[in-house]
Order: structure tokens, then C-alpha cells, then sequence
């Protein structure tokens, strides 16, 4: 088979010359006709003749009949491992009621061992069953069942084996929540780690990822994934696959105390070779990821309700701060001396302003450096600019998650935090000109991982209910393309290969079945992959 391949007679959209500073279609850059690949790279695009001249007479030639072509999609925060943990290893329990779940748990506790764990995934705001309910249907199987990889609620007997009691000191960043009498009530925040669940070994994770990154990701259009590593089994397991059949993954680290921590502090990074990653390989360590908070529920935040949380409310309920300031600032300067890439979990406004404050810092200390260190779930919540405009000023990144305006309430007071201004993308974009992309799925929202859900939820700003969430803040669709293209691969450094398609560029690329331009916003999740290509390669579907 020839090296080449000529895709002609369709709408190649390039994203070249995308600019936030453009409105409408414009937005989204050029448009050709036909783009010539020679090998894993991008020659040229323009029109059909121009193509054809410049290839080889054996070329192969694919007729795309109209059809469009985007650069492939990039995901620049994601939990693979966790998401096919959900769908392969643990019982899904999304949308069901409370006495249907306790059903699904009587069942298993009949039909397997005493001791058998049974671990279900649930999601954002679900009805749970209690701690007495939950001893009353499995009381003698250790149960866990996920809200999200942020809280959930144990049964006894999963306390009990795992070693947890009235006794038990959680690590920083962790909380056990107890009862009105003081006694544990089974539920964790942040506190996975704490439980003896059951882990799979290497060779039984690689098929359930390889399942899950071909039926979420590639069919979707993603070529290129950064992982938060949960386990260095899933780690090994997604190399191997990136490697054969796709996508792109670069993995990322978290730094103890976090979830899943595999690096004890900042220097050890290094050990991992981090600081001589290799952004051109299938899959590379792309860098940390450092948690100064946690969850909705675990936000470290100044109020609650109007009520001054700090003033207050005990210690133990002013969030999960994992680390103080200076810390923050000595982690982030190690890695900035190293070459380390770092993104920064910040929900609530005071891990926020300590994340904001510490880029400040670095930034002070290396003027001459790029960088580009990222602050995750920032602007998903904000009562003004000033803290974004500082970040942006210092050189830093704000990375929203668009898709959970799905799981937000329709009654304002039970929004996060009350008063709060939501996914305020036209003001980020305006403000930061990027909005990179990413579903930041750990199974709670499986359907975020499609970069078309999360584009409609972008123009659209609605919740489940169809309810607008935030008037007047939504991104038009041009904005939406680039957060998962240009947008995606400026915040991970890797524009110079990725995020448009141009000479010399990777030749990652999708073929769809509409023009989204042509598509009504309420139906951009219906868009499909005709196929999905990296390197030339193809990794899903087939060409035409």
C-alpha cells in the first residue's frame, strides 16, 4: 500500500487560523477541499487539483464525497482506568432509585460468597441507600457505592475489612463522615484509598481499557488522551495499548496526598522521566497532578449558604485542604525548574486563590519560563474575573469541565456554592481566549468522554432537565470546536504537533457523518464517526 493517502471532495476543516477573536463559523478557521498525507504526517491541504499534483501517482486515493474532516479530538483531562473499572468490574447503578439499588445488592449478596465485595457506580446527586440499609441487604459482603471517585457510602463489613473504625485518623485531604452521636455513617470523601477493595492485576485491566478507550474515545473522534494515572497495573496496561491500537495517551501523576498518589513529592518525579517525556511517542508521561482540595462536597470554601464557613464552622468542616500555600509554592517551583508539566485540583474559591497565588509566586521567581500551569475546575464556579485575570496574567491556565452542567440542580439554592455564577464560558473565553477541552469522567458521567455532548452542553448551558443553567454565558460552536482541538493542545503543549491539521503535523484526524455547522445545537451529540485516524493510521471505522 501506498504511503499516501489523498482525502478528496470533501470540507477539510482544518482549524487552521481558529481565533476566539473571530465570531461564527470564522472561528473555526480554514476550509479545504482535500488534504494529502504522506506517513503519520500532514503534507498539505487545498483544493482537489492541487492535491493531486503534489501526490504520488500510487497514492491512495479516498473519496470523501463531501463528507467533513476535523482534526482529531484532544482530551486534556480524563480517568480512563476508573471509567472502565465502572464498566467492566463494578455494577452499574446510574439513574436507578434507592430500593432498586438495595434490590441489585440483596441479589448479589444471594448469589455470591460471604466476604465478596460488591461495588456499585452511581452518580452525581443519586439517592442512596443509608449505612443501616445497606447492613441490612448485604450484611455480611463488604459494599461500597459511588457517588463519584470523590464520595461514597460503605456498608460495615466494608469498613470492617478494610480496617476502618471510630479510631481511624484519615490522611490529609480525606474525611470520614459521622452521625449526629459522633459514630461513622459509612460515607468517605476522598478516601478510596481507604478501603481494601478488591484491585485488578495488569493482564485483567488491559482488555477492559482497551474496550473503554475504543468505545468512548476513538469512536468518538479522540486521538489523543491525558489520563490522572490511578495505578501503575492501569499505567503499564494503557502504554501497551497506545502503543498498538490507539489512542495518544500522556499520563499524569498525582503527587501524595491525592487520590491514587504514586509520587511521594515533587522531586520524585524525576524517577519517573517526567522531565524527559517524549511528546511524539503513542504514549509519555506528561506530568502531575497536584490536589488541593476535593470534590464538590470537599471544596475548601469561604461560605455555605451565605454563612462565612471560616468564622463557623469547626475545621473539620471547612473543606479537604491537602497541603497549605507555601507547599503549594515549593511543589510548583521543583517542577518548574524540572521542565514538569503540573494541574492543580482547585474547586473552592480558598484552594483556589492558594493555587492562583502559588503560579503568582513561581511566576515571580521564572519569568523566563513558559509555563502553562494549569488550575483544574477553575471558572466552574465564580463570583467575579479578578482571581481568573491574575491567573492568566501570571501565565497560568484555567480548565473548566463544561460537561457537569448536566448533573447541576434545578433549584439555584442547591447549586454549589449559592450565589455563584456557573460555567461562565463566554466570560473565560474572553478573558483567557482558550477553553480546553475534557470530559473528567471517573464512570459518574460516562457520556462526557463523546466530545460532541460536552460541545452541546458548552452552546447550550443546560442541565439534565433541559433547565438553561447560566443565560447569556454559553460559547458558540466555532468556541467549542477549538477547546477540543487548538484550545486542548496549546494547554498541554503540544500545538506545534496536534490541534489543527497542517503541514508537517501529526496526521491525526477524524471523518464525521455531518458538518456540525449544519447540524441543530441540541443534536451535536448525534454527530458520528465514520473514522478515526492517527498517525494515517486507521484506529476506528473506515475510510470511505
Amino acid at each position: 500500500m501506498s504511503a499516501e493517502i489523498l482525502l478528496r471532495s470533501g470540507r477539510i476543516r482544518t482549524l487552521a487560523g481558529a481565533s476566539a477573536s473571530l465570531e461564527g463559523e470564522a472561528g473555526a478557521g480554514r476550509v479545504d477541499e482535500a488534504m494529502l498525507v504522506r506517513g503519520d504526517r500532514i503534507v498539505a491541504t487545498g483544493t482537489d487539483a492541487e492535491m493531486r499534483a503534489l501526490a504520488a501517482a500510487d497514492a491512495q486515493v479516498v473519496d470523501l464525497a463531501g463528507r467533513t474532516v476535523l482534526p482529531g479530538f484532544i482530551d486534556a483531562h480524563t480517568h480512563v482506568e476508573l471509567t472502565a473499572m465502572s464498566r467492566h468490574f463494578w455494577i452499574d447503578v446510574r439513574g436507578e432509585s434507592r430500593a432498586d439499588i438495595l434490590g441489585r445488592i440483596r441479589a448479589h449478596a444471594a448469589a455470591t460468597e460471604p466476604g465478596t465485595w460488591a461495588i456499585y457506580q452511581a452518580t452525581f446527586g443519586a439517592d442512596l441507600p443509608t449505612l443501616d440499609e445497606l447492613d441490612a441487604a448485604a450484611p455480611r459482603h463488604p459494599v461500597a457505592v459511588r457517588w463519584s471517585m470523590h464520595k461514597f457510602i460503605v456498608n460495615r463489613a466494608a469498613l470492617d475489612v478494610s480496617g476502618v473504625d471510630e479510631s481511624t485518623v484519615p490522611a490529609p485531604g480525606m474525611r470520614l463522615q459521622r452521625d449526629d452521636a459522633g459514630r461513622l455513617n459509612g460515607v468517605i470523601e476522598e478516601g478510596w484509598d481507604l478501603l481494601a477493595a478488591p484491585v485488578p492485576a495488569e493482564e485483567e485491566l488491559r482488555p477492559a481499557l482497551a474496550e473503554t478507550l475504543a468505545s468512548l474515545f476513538l469512536s468518538h473522534g479522540v486521538t489523543t488522551v491525558h489520563e490522572i494515572v490511578a495505578s501503575r497495573a492501569g499505567a503499564g496496561a494503557l502504554c501497551d495499548i497506545a502503543e498498538t491500537q490507539g489512542p495518544r495517551i500522556g499520563l499524569n501523576y498525582t503527587v501524595a496526598p491525592g487520590h491514587q498518589a504514586l509520587v511521594d513529592r515533587v522531586p520524585d518525579a524525576s524517577l519517573l522521566g517526567i522531565a524527559t517525556r517524549r511528546p511524539r511517542a503513542r504514549a509519555w508521561v506528561q506530568g502531575l497532578k497536584i490536589f488541593m482540595d476535593g470534590g464538590r462536597d470537599g471544596a475548601f470554601r469561604s461560605n455555605d449558604g451565605g454563612r462565612d464557613v471560616l468564622a463557623h464552622d469547626p475545621a473539620e468542616r471547612w473543606g479537604l485542604l491537602t497541603r497549605l500555600y507555601p507547599t503549594l509554592v515549593d511543589e510548583l517551583a521543583t517542577a518548574a525548574r524540572l521542565g514538569i508539566r503540573v494541574m492543580t485540583h482547585a474547586i473552592g474559591d480558598l484552594s483556589q486563590e492558594i493555587a492562583v497565588s502559588a503560579v503568582e509566586q513561581v511566576r515571580a521567581r521564572h519569568p523566563e519560563l513558559d509555563l502553562r500551569m494549569r488550575i483544574e475546575h477553575f471558572f466552574n464556579e465564580s463570583t467575579g474575573t479578578r482571581r481568573l485575570e491574575r491567573l492568566v496574567a501570571a501565565g497560568g491556565i484555567a480548565v473548566p469541565n463544561p460537561g457537569f452542567v448536566f448533573a447541576e440542580p434545578d433549584d439555584p439554592a442547591r447549586r454549589q456554592p449559592q450565589g455563584a455564577t456557573k460555567y461562565a464560558l463566554a466570560t473565560l473565553r474572553r478573558i483567557q481566549g482558550v477553553i480546553p477541552g475534557n470530559s473528567d469522567t471517573a464512570g459518574a458521567q460516562p457520556f462526557t468522554t463523546n466530545p460532541w455532548f460536552t460541545m452541546q452542553c458548552m452552546v447550550l448551558l443546560r442541565n439534565r432537565s433541559g433547565l438553561e443553567i447560566t443565560p447569556g454565558e454559553q460559547v458558540d460552536l466555532a468556541a467549542a470546536l477549538r477547546a477540543f482541538t487548538v484550545d486542548a493542545a496549546w494547554a498541554t503543549g503540544q500545538e506545534d504537533e496536534k490541534g489543527s491539521l497542517e503541514p508537517g503535523k501529526l496526521a491525526d484526524f477524524s471523518v464525521i457523518d455531518a458538518d456540525p455547522f449544519g447540524v441543530d445545537l441540541d443534536r451535536l451529540d448525534t454527530i458520528g464517526t465514520v473514522a478515526t485516524v492517527i498517525g494515517g493510521a486507521v484506529a476506528f471505522g473506515e475510510l470511505p
